[in-house]
């Protein structure tokens, strides 16, 4: 009887010793404890690793379950804007490889930076596209490094401080990421009215590299979209996975790009090496600020009667753009780039000023609200393209709602983290969009005459 006695206190002595033993393997160091200015500055200055590669995994709960939504089979299931999937990544400075996975297919993108050569494989499809560019390859440069003294946490903290009335940064704890002690770096919108409740990013604390990315509705305890590493590695890759070929019978389509013509083009428009002095950045300052219009700005540049929310007042007015094929317009009708290259001392090949500002119809938006809890009224002319469009979309898919706005039919796209409201009245299409609750979307819309 002692004898069994003494087995079974042993073996509890031995389970108790197994069990604090994995317990105690299964912590891991904190991290030193920092300050959102500290954990920045330090992201900023960390060379990062040589190559990272890993599993990847995200989450969309934008749509819903999309596989019950009829019209959607041209979606690409592993579309990180549609829905949820997996894959795996490498990255390194011999190039990019991507494979992911979905309901739809696989797709693979591989990009290799010694053959200058980019693949996109379509399982799903059958088919492969290859784009490779030719001309002399460009000279290793560096980076241009911003000011030191811009780096420091003290002038990160000054920052932070100076956009808390849009948002505010914070380290909001530790966590675990890929088997990786990870800080939890996080933003969230001062605005009480709008959708989006916070982003948080999880950052390696050794190599602070951004392991994954959660993005938050308002009140939500589960994140609305998810990216990130399930597994990550920080060790060399072999140079072999940065070439790709497409399996027997793929259709391939091939497309070559002249680099040195790009570069000529990009050249033509001044030098890009020349920093740009005091007094011109004064005077491009200047430019940008031409091109904040008023309402009544707006509706004389545009060709079309200009729509705007009478007698709202949830959200005040803010300003307006008129944006052409040239780019966007001040308020005189020039186009802002043109006289922004001006500006630089850069002179832009081409039209003139005078000249790009006829080219085509502008479309105009109007900006009510402030930060992320803002709504943006976009206009132009409704084309018989446009028609057809919103005509295809409205048939053929279910993730669509429909509305009435002053007796126009009108598709609503609405999501956690707000969406859109389109329509079309009297030649014109408009779209009002926001990262708003959509009740305050569609409130809004019912002012806009």
């Amino acid at each position: 009887m002692r004898s069994r006695v003494l087995i079974l206190a042993v073996l509890v002595v031995v389970a108790a010793v197994t069990l604090v033993a994995v317990a105690a393997a299964d912590r891991s160091e904190p991290l030193p404890t920092v300050t959102a200015p500290e954990l920045l500055a330090a992201m900023a200055e960390a060379d990062g690793p040589e190559a990272v590669s890993g599993d990847v995994a995200w989450r969309n709960g934008l749509f819903g379950d999309l596989a019950a939504a009829s019209g959607m089979d041209h979606v690409p299931a592993q579309s990180p804007l549609t829905s949820s999937g997996s894959g795996r990544i490498w990255v390194s400075d011999t190039g990019v490889r991507v494979e992911s996975q979905g309901g739809g297919g696989d797709q693979v993108v591989v990009v290799n930076s010694g053959r200058r050569t980019a693949w996109v494989y379509d399982a799903a499809e059958d088919t492969a596209k290859k784009v490779t560019v030719t001309g002399e390859a460009p000279a290793e440069t560096a980076s241009p490094a911003p000011d030191a003294a811009m780096l420091t946490p003290d002038a990160i903290a000054l920052f932070l401080q100076q956009v808390s009335r849009l948002a505010t940064v914070e380290v909001a704890g530790q966590t675990v990421v890929a088997g990786r002690q990870a800080y939890r770096l996080r933003m969230t919108p001062a605005a009480d009215d709008t959708a989006l409740g916070s982003v948080e990013a999880a950052v390696d604390g050794e190599t602070m590299l951004p392991l994954q990315l959660d993005v938050y509705a308002r009140g939500g305890v589960e994140p609305v979209l998810r990216y990130g590493f399930t597994s990550v590695s920080y060790e060399a890759i072999d140079p072999d996975l940065f070439t790709f070929q497409p399996p027997a019978g793929t259709r391939v389509t091939s497309r070559t790009v002249d680099g040195d013509r790009v570069r000529r083009e990009l050249g033509a428009h001044g030098d890009a090496g020349q920093e740009p002095t005091g007094e011109q950045k004064a005077r491009a300052e200047k430019q940008v600020r031409r091109a904040f219009l008023a309402r009544e700005q707006v509706r004389d540049l545009v060709p079309y009667e200009l729509a705007w929310a009478r007698g709202y007042d949830a959200r005040a007015f803010r300003w307006g753009h008129v944006l052409s094929s040239a780019g966007p317009l001040t308020g005189s009708g020039m186009p802002l780039m043109g006289l922004l290259a001006q500006a630089a001392g850069m002179t832009p090949r081409g039209a003139s000023p005078a000249d790009l500002a006829e080219k085509g119809g502008p479309a105009s938006a109007l900006l009510y609200g402030e930060g992320l809890g803002a709504i943006v009224l976009v206009q132009t002319e409704t084309t018989p393209e446009l028609k057809r469009q919103i005509a295809e979309a409205r048939s053929a898919s279910e993730l669509l709602g429909s509305t009435s706005v002053n007796g126009a039919k009108a598709l609503v796209v609405g999501t956690p983290l707000g969406g859109a409201v389109v329509w079309q009245q009297d030649g014109t299409t408009l779209v009002a969009a926001g990262m708003v609750p959509m009740s305050d979307l569609e409130a809004f819309a019912g002012f806009v005459r």
